[in-house]
């Protein structure tokens, strides 16, 4: 039986889902993709339409500059079908080698026909055509404007290039959106070491004809590739690896958390920062996980029917609310509050696109809400984990005084747990021995923020 849709045309629909209705890209894409099977063709399916989605939201700033170029009528003006469509047929011009340009075309104009467009069809098909010939010739901001040139190079709105170079400095903020601009192969994970050893992992992943790399920031960090869909992987459904950042897994390996501790992750999904933390108490003691609603709740008890790991409970519940029934009993609190989420747009590019600068103050009240009551769940000598993915220092350093000012807690030095080729970088060597690290955006990890106390 001939299929309804096309890859173009499911990638076509994500994209409007994502840009003109605000949908998150990762969960309009996951369930997308979940709708194929496991055969090598629909692999090679997912692939194409996961390279075309993602990169044509990453990339929307600089392809509607590109058609802006080439149009009469811009962008903004445009239906959104036949904008979304445009944009998605200049990302394959221009960064699809792999894709005959004529192809490209051909295909756009039979689907703006399929969806009601034939009047626009020859508009299409001009725009595209044009662009494809002088694509080499494109005319692009001059240097000189800094923030028009950065925006539409790395495709990333002037406001956030504006906050960069204030907060970071010039040279900086250019080595994260090369960071990001350069295309990374394959997901991050991390080994289950009470489950596996790395090199059994390994050999278990290479078995199966996955290219392996060890992350030199951290001895239990892969970045895996060449696989299909990764719950397909025996290790992924044996529950030996978890994706995650490695600046992420560093979240709960500064917690120090040990057997028999009873620890609490107050905003847990999807409950990578929780197994880890079983991990680390190898069956011993008990974690307390929640998040605020039942959708992330079932993502959190995925990974842990997965992993296997039976010492945990989860809850639904607000983190900005006390829960007096919890003062005073956990040894470890992770507070991974919500944050303008700017270390992680490598991974969900719509970020850019649906944050405004003004949420950026009222995130950094959310978290003094929930720092204020997470401080209330730690025993006397209990240690405080706070960390954000993101870089402003409204969401981290802000927050950092208040909970030493506020609250009360003392920094206590991290170093411990931290591998000297990353204390080495920036000024981690520094910050670390006084309770935190930050983290920038790079080729080995997500800018993130990690801050450690203790309550005397």
């Amino acid at each position: 039986m001939e299929k309804k849709q096309s890859s173009r045309e499911i990638s076509v629909n994500i994209i409007i889902s994502v840009l003109e209705e605000e949908k998150l890209s990762h969960i309009v894409l996951r369930k997308a993709l979940s709708e194929f099977g496991n055969t090598k063709e629909d692999n090679v399916e997912k692939a194409f339409i996961t390279r075309l989605v993602q990169g044509t939201i990453e990339k929307k700033i600089t392809i509607d500059y590109i058609i802006d170029s080439f149009s009469k009528i811009k962008t903004g003006k445009m239906k959104p079908f036949i904008r979304n469509l445009l944009r998605m047929s200049v990302y394959q011009i221009m960064y699809m080698d792999t894709v005959p340009d004529s192809a490209v075309c051909n295909e756009a104009v039979k689907l703006a026909k399929k969806r009601g467009f034939v009047n626009l069809s020859s508009f299409v098909n001009g725009i595209l055509r044009n662009i494809s010939r002088n694509k080499d010739n494109i005319c692009f901001p001059n240097e000189k404007n800094k923030d028009e040139f950065l925006s539409v190079k790395y495709s990333m709105p002037k406001w956030i290039i504006k906050r960069f170079i204030n907060e970071f400095g010039c040279d900086l903020t250019l080595k994260m959106l090369e960071a990001l601009d350069e295309e990374k192969e394959g997901i991050s994970v991390r080994v289950n070491t009470s489950k596996s050893d790395i090199d059994k992992t390994i050999k278990m992943l290479e078995d199966e004809n996955v290219s392996v790399k060890i992350n030199p920031l951290a001895d239990n960090m892969l970045r895996i590739s060449g696989f299909g869909a990764i719950n397909e992987l025996k290790a992924f459904k044996e529950g030996l690896i978890q994706p995650q950042d490695l600046s992420s897994s560093l979240v709960a390996t500064i917690s120090g958390a040990k057997p028999g501790d009873v620890c609490m992750d107050l905003c847990s999904a999807p409950g990578g920062k929780t197994i880890h933390l079983a991990d680390m108490l190898k069956g011993e003691g008990k974690i307390i996980a929640g998040d605020l609603t039942e959708k992330k709740v079932d993502l959190i008890n995925e990974n842990i029917e997965r992993t296997g790991f039976s010492n945990i409970t989860v809850n639904i519940w607000d983190a900005t609310k006390d829960m007096e029934e919890y003062y005073e009993t956990a040894d470890v609190v992770i507070a991974d509050v919500p944050c303008s989420g700017l270390g992680v747009i490598n991974n969900k590019a719509d970020i850019r696109y649906r944050l405004k600068e003004e949420d950026i103050k009222e995130l950094s009240f959310i978290s003094k809400k929930i720092l204020e009551c997470a401080s209330k769940y730690l025993k006397k000598g209990g240690v405080l984990v706070f960390s954000t993915c993101t870089m402003t220092k409204e969401e981290n350093d802000e927050n950092r005084q208040f909970v030493i000012e506020k609250l009360g807690l003392e920094p206590v030095s991290i170093e411990e747990y931290l591998k000297e080729e990353l204390l080495l970088i920036g000024k981690n060597k520094i910050t670390a021995k006084t309770g935190y690290l930050k983290l920038f955006i790079s080729n080995n990890n997500d800018g993130f923020y990690i801050s450690k106390f203790v309550k005397k």
